[in-house]
């Protein structure tokens, strides 16, 4: 009898383990892409999917980086151990959406080195075909790291 209840048990808390990123935007959205983007560079360290989320001209613009961690480190300037990302749905307009362009902001939070790291980054985005990709990511200019 335990035999029978031991396997869904299993089954269910090896389905837990590779939970999806959660992110607070609509999936194919302008916002979900953006999410998705940070989320490949910082969390998956992937710069293919990064890259594939992304113009062809910024795309190779992070390629000329050689490696995610050069491209966060450099490209976004920012660095974390782990990271939150989220979009930010304070202030004014969540975000702004022409017919093939739009500018989402990001909410980054995590540790580096010992100590809490925020930053927030605005994402353009344009509509390439049926699909939102990232054309390029522009630094806050009230950050502590913005040069």
């Amino acid at each position: 009898m335990t035999l029978r209840w031991l396997l869904p048990l299993m089954l269910l808390l090896t389905a837990c383990t590779d939970e999806a990123p959660k992110v607070n935007a609509q999936w194919g959205t302008p916002e979900y892409i953006a999410t998705q983007f940070f989320h490949a560079l910082y969390n998956e360290k992937d710069l293919e999917q990064a890259k594939a989320l992304s113009t062809p001209e910024y795309a190779a613009l992070m390629d000329s980086y050689g490696t995610v961690r050069q491209v966060g480190r450099t490209l976004m300037n920012m660095s974390f151990d782990t990271v939150e990302i989220r979009v930010n749905r304070s202030g004014g307009n969540l975000r702004e959406q022409y017919e093939d362009a739009a500018a989402i902001d990001i909410l980054l939070t995590g540790p580096h080195g010992g100590k809490q790291v925020d930053e927030l980054r605005t994402v353009e985005l344009v509509r390439s075909g049926n699909r939102w990709v990232v054309k390029t990511v522009q630094v806050d200019k009230f950050s502590s790291s913005a040069r």
